[in-house]
């Protein structure tokens, strides 16, 4: 089982000059728990998750705010032909829920959530009551 057979592809992105609260919009519209933050170039520079932005909230308020204060920097990646145990372990070691997946250019391909993760499982559960 490799990364690339459960991310999510074609992630929404923010950009990094994306004001917190905007950010916030987008995620609660999606139902997204993790956002990766990218810059001009389109490459990622952090990721913003709920947490983040809960805490952004109690400390900023409604004031205008980039993402790049609240973002996680550097961000934990994974490529998409990685074996899907070891992301898992990434983000176990971690302590985080979710990975962007980049390509071998740097470019965002998907992201793999804990969410997708229970997807293996179910799957591979399924597999060995079948």
């Amino acid at each position: 089982m490799r990364v690339e057979n459960y991310m999510s592809r074609a992630p929404i992105t923010v950009r990094v000059d994306t004001d917190y609260w905007k950010a916030s919009e987008i995620m609660q519209e999606k139902d997204l728990h993790h956002i990766p933050v990218i810059n001009e170039s389109e490459k990622i520079v952090g990721i913003l998750t709920l947490r983040d932005l809960k805490i952004a909230a109690m400390h900023f308020g409604e004031a205008h705010v980039e993402v790049s204060e609240v973002m996680h920097s550097p961000v934990v990646t994974v490529a998409p032909g990685e074996p899907l145990a070891e992301a898992a372990r990434q983000m176990v070691d971690n302590r985080i829920g979710g990975l962007p997946v980049l390509d071998n250019n740097g470019q965002i391909v998907g992201i793999l959530t804990e969410t997708d993760l229970l997807r293996a499982l179910i799957d591979q559960l399924g597999k060995e009551t079948a």
